[in-house]
């Protein structure tokens, strides 16, 4: 005789469905990601020179390179990877509300030629007491800030 169905398989089908929709989400925002950060204001370290953005400070919105993102560990600022993490609905719209454009524009908008220009990228000591003027100190922070870049 042909044997029974085995319901476990039934309730194992089922049980995966809702993980195929969450995959595809998870799948629309990370492209949703790497978008924000192909644009021209995000493909650069938001704290030094350097060319590096594969790490999101979610504290302030900004894009940052591998060193950087260790000094703002250090300040205890959550951190993500682009291609290593997971985020949010609302992290990717803070994202895209957000950004290196819109943080210079209140981060750095009192900033002057000679005074909140990003260290040279790997100069650590010169970087932490960047991070530190900018960001624990608001040295050159105004929340109303300059537009952000069209």
């Amino acid at each position: 005789p042909p044997r029974p169905f085995p319901l476990w398989c039934l309730r194992k089908s089922l049980a995966g469905a809702p993980m195929a929709t969450s995959k595809k989400i998870e799948e629309k925002y990370q492209k949703m990601l790497k978008e924000i950060q192909k644009r021209p204001e995000n493909r650069h370290c938001f704290d030094c020179s350097g060319r590096g953005n594969q790490y999101v400070v979610l504290n302030y919105g900004v894009f940052v390179c591998t060193t950087c993102s260790g000094i703002h560990r250090e300040e205890q600022h959550k951190i993500k990877s682009v291609g290593m993490s997971t985020f949010s609905t609302e992290e990717i719209k803070a994202l895209e509300r957000g950004g290196n454009g819109t943080a210079k524009s209140i981060w750095l908008a009192k900033a002057t030629q000679s005074e909140g220009q990003p260290p040279p990228e790997g100069d650590i000591p010169k970087i932490r007491a960047h991070i530190k003027a900018k960001y624990t100190q608001k040295r050159w922070y105004d929340e109303g800030g300059a537009p952000p870049p069209a």
